[in-house]
């Protein structure tokens, strides 16, 4: 799905100021936030769990696992408008998607190129703006429990206090 409402919806000052604060690029932060996605897709079963910060124009996977040798992890993301989690970040409700190729997203070149299948995500929230996503993807059709959503909410607090840790708005 193409929304070219993203970009004016994600840019508002308060969520840019928010985003810019976060010491994105700290190996430290990265170490951790990789730590954290592979214990999440580990209890989850699924074989991708990110954490993301979703920008105007881009999504960026500042944790990850099982993405291994592939574009978005040489990028570090994607464009926004191919982003799954910018719906969640918009709507500040987790999106789940059990079944891509039958969903809103069946368009989207992550469907459809590179083969994502299904998706759960939580939002993040930092200084009372969603920033970003902790989610789980799937290359095939997928029934998300409460107990991944639980996962996932439990492990997006850990994220959270993270990416404030490593905030100079503290």
């Amino acid at each position: 799905m193409i929304n070219n409402q993203y970009p004016a919806a994600l840019a508002t000052p308060a969520r840019m100021r928010v985003l810019a604060s976060i010491d994105f690029d700290n190996p430290q932060l990265r170490a951790a936030l990789n730590r954290i996605t592979a214990r999440t897709a580990q209890r989850t079963g699924l074989p991708i769990s990110l954490a993301t910060l979703v920008f105007n124009t881009s999504q960026m996977a500042v944790g990850a696992t099982g993405l291994d040798d592939t574009w978005i992890a040489a990028s570090d993301g994607t464009p926004v408008e191919w982003s799954f989690c910018a719906t969640m970040v918009t709507t500040g409700q987790p999106y789940v998607i059990p079944d891509a190729r039958d969903s809103e997203q069946a368009t989207n070149p992550l469907v459809t190129v590179d083969g994502i299948a299904s998706y759960a995500g939580v939002p993040l929230t930092v200084s009372g703006q969603i920033v970003g996503a902790h989610c789980i993807l799937g290359t095939e059709a997928h029934q998300f429990t409460s107990g991944h959503l639980a996962e996932l909410a439990s492990a997006a607090q850990e994220i959270t206090a993270l990416l404030q840790e490593f905030s100079d708005l503290g």
